[in-house]
């Protein structure tokens, strides 16, 4: 388990590119794309060291992907998290696969 909350991108910062983590830092990413970032280098980071040596774009459209489908399914959600479903239930109950 993970202590003192760190700040987005902190995990992911130890496996990307200082030129990846830049251009994560840009729109159209935001606070998701850097969760999921954070979530894979920490759960997988041999496989996100792979993704990014076969190059950055692999890495920012595989992120830019995984955003919209987490995205889209908290919106759709939007009430079911009122009532208090977790978003990893609301993952799972769109079929929506966390790791890379």
């Amino acid at each position: 388990m993970l202590e003192n909350n760190p700040p987005p991108l902190a995990i992911a910062s130890r496996v990307l590119s200082p030129e990846t983590l830049a251009a994560l830092r840009r729109s159209p990413y935001h606070l998701a794309a850097w969760r999921i970032a954070d979530r894979w280098a920490l759960e997988q980071p041999e496989d996100l060291r792979a993704l990014g040596r076969q190059g950055e774009i692999f890495v920012l459209i595989r992120l830019l992907e995984q955003q919209q489908l987490e995205h889209e399914a908290l919106l759709d959600a939007s009430e079911a998290l009122r009532e208090g479903l977790s978003p990893a239930e609301v993952f799972r109950q769109h079929g929506i696969e966390l790791r890379l």
